[in-house]
């Protein structure tokens, strides 16, 4: 047994084992000793797929590591998935499983798109195409109407309050149907209806 090749204890731990769209993958990689190697994370889907996620430094015996993005329905089905560790010839497994409850995860590129909004450095017609693109994935329902769209300058506090993290992806998405369902936002877009009429509803 002396010849026997040593091997770390890792684990991998998470802070939930349930999630629900627009929350964030959040673990806590734990080793027994620095080794210098890089760890290396995998995902299992629920149909069996299995995909590397994350290759890191390790640097200290505990390391959280807070995904940068939420799940969205988009691209995460609703069933059980695996997280999987390895570091140093030593590996761990856990599971978790992403629940559909009704919220709502908002893909990351939308809140790209929504900061440059929020800065003049596009037009309402490009943040729209993320409005367009939710409701085409049925994250957000269809209007019942054909006509033009403009939106209340006033929208922008609340996609500033949300494109920091002050409100939820849910709470968001229930905004914009607000608007798209009261007729504040209706799609399609329609550039010069938006510019006259954002003044009239300051």
């Amino acid at each position: 047994m002396a010849n026997a090749q040593y091997v770390s204890h890792v684990e991998i731990s998470l802070t939930s084992q349930v999630y629900h769209y627009g929350e964030k993958l959040d673990y806590t990689i734990i080793v027994s000793d620095v080794t210098g190697h890089d760890a290396r994370i995998y995902i299992t889907d629920p149909a069996g797929k299995r995909t590397p996620l994350v290759t890191m430094p390790i640097s200290y015996e505990e390391t959280r590591v807070v995904a940068p993005i939420g799940f969205d329905s988009i691209i995460w089905n609703e069933g059980k998935y695996s997280l999987e560790l390895e570091y140093s010839n030593a590996s761990h497994k856990i599971d978790f499983t992403i629940i559909d409850d009704g919220s709502v995860g908002i893909p990351y590129w939308i809140n790209d798109l929504a900061k440059l909004w929020l800065t003049s450095q596009i037009l309402d017609k490009e943040f729209v195409k993320g409005i367009e693109y939710l409701i085409e994935h049925k994250i957000l329902d269809a209007p019942e109407s054909d006509n033009a769209l403009y939106i209340p300058k006033w929208f922008k506090f609340t996609t500033a309050w949300w494109s920091t993290g002050a409100i939820t992806d849910t709470t968001y998405a229930h905004a914009i149907q607000f608007l798209i369902n009261e007729k504040f936002m209706i799609i399609p877009f329609d550039q010069e209806l938006s510019d006259s009429t954002t003044e009239r509803s300051l």
